[in-house]
């Protein structure tokens, strides 16, 4: 059963915030290859983007959470986690040529992946530290 968000730990929001990252970095694939590759529609693009920007949104509410219930400074995963949710919204726009684009989503996947591996080292110094890190 899962747990209610009061109870949860800086490590469960941290592991909740993982899971929106990789859906984030395979939606991210997805949009890549179906907008640069597919010939995707504008308006499809925009309602695959919309899903992207779920998951972004819940993790970094997973991480603002965490950085709540935690002594670990992770100020700079909640910044990276925002400027994700930000290029996002730029990027629904479509404003800027289909080659630049598509090297933005590109980057986005690049950065949800990077985050989500530097959410790892944060989790294991919480579980280093005792859980109440």
């Amino acid at each position: 059963m899962p747990k209610s968000i009061s109870n949860k730990t800086a490590q469960d929001h941290l592991e909740d915030a993982q899971v929106n990252l990789e859906s984030l970095e395979g939606s991210l694939l997805r949009l890549f290859v179906s907008y640069g590759q597919c010939d995707l529609s504008e308006d499809k693009a925009k309602a695959m983007i919309s899903v992207c920007e779920m998951l972004a949104n819940g993790a970094l509410e997973d991480i603002e959470s965490a950085s709540a219930k935690t002594k670990v400074d992770i100020r700079a995963s909640i910044t990276q986690a925002y400027g994700i949710v930000i290029m996002l919204e730029e990027i629904k726009g479509f404003h800027l040529a289909k080659g630049y684009t598509e090297a933005a989503i590109h980057g986005l996947f690049t950065v949800a992946g990077t985050l989500n591996q530097s959410l790892e080292t944060v989790v294991d110094a919480i579980i280093n530290a005792g859980g109440a890190a």
